[in-house]
């Protein structure tokens, strides 16, 4: 990168200064952006909360909500443990299910909802959802349900010393995560100081992600082979 902003000693990006640990962190989230929006299954979690409160409100236009604090009976808001909430590391839920809580049924998907929520009659499902302003909507229903995830979650920022600094040695929870988040640390700091090569180095950090993020496309793309049985119709014609 030429680390020469005081010097050619290539000693300004170290440990000890507190701007690399901003610089560290932001790479670090720059990296997780691009893999999540991609879809990369290393930032999506399985997640089941139950006994959500029965609906408050009967009236069409009114909507239950969850969040990181609290869930909203469409009347009360309810805290823990007396309601689940949201966990902290939520992006956003991807998928949802739902079942009427000690059922021991099977979750039945819900629908998203993209502009907003319908206005329905309350019943034994909410039957749909809608995410907005880091919140989750829903109906309500007029039984206590369980909710079941697919969720979008970012990992937790690198440990930092009191002052600041960057603490070394920590493992980076990724498989193969040195070029793509050497390219952003790169493009970090090239910005801090101004420099034409961040975009340059942002090109070279997609790339390298792309790559990362294609060996599960290929994982996922991969079918069984096995030999091809004898057909009746070959039979039938004498051919063996």
């Amino acid at each position: 990168m030429g680390d020469a902003i005081a010097s050619l000693g290539g000693d300004i990006l170290t440990d000890q200064q507190n701007f690399t640990n901003t610089m560290v962190q932001g790479a670090w989230r720059a990296f997780q952006e691009y893999l999540a929006n991609m879809g990369s299954v290393r930032f999506k979690k399985p997640l089941v909360l139950t006994g959500f409160p029965v609906v408050a409100s009967y009236d069409p236009a009114s909507w239950t909500s969850l969040t990181w604090s609290q869930f909203f009976d469409g009347v009360s808001a309810w805290v823990p443990p007396f309601a689940s909430i949201l966990p902290q590391d939520m992006i956003c839920p991807l998928k949802m299910w739902e079942r009427q809580t000690r059922s021991n049924a099977q979750f039945v998907p819900m629908e998203q909802s993209v502009e907003s929520l319908p206005d329905c009659r309350k019943g034994p499902y909410n039957t749909f959802w809608y995410w907005e302003n880091d919140t989750l909507y829903m109906p309500g229903s007029i039984y206590s349900m369980d909710l079941k995830f697919e969720y979008a979650a970012y990992l937790p920022d690198f440990a930092a010393n009191p002052d600041g600094s960057v603490i070394g040695n920590q493992p980076v929870p990724v498989m193969r995560a040195l070029n793509p988040l050497a390219w952003y640390f790169c493009a970090e700091a090239a910005e801090g100081r101004d420099d034409m090569d961040k975009d340059v180095f942002i090109a070279k950090a997609e790339k390298a992600c792309r790559n990362l993020f294609n060996r599960e496309v290929a994982m996922k793309q991969r079918r069984p082979v096995s030999r091809r049985g004898f057909s009746s119709h070959r039979q039938s014609y004498g051919v063996w």
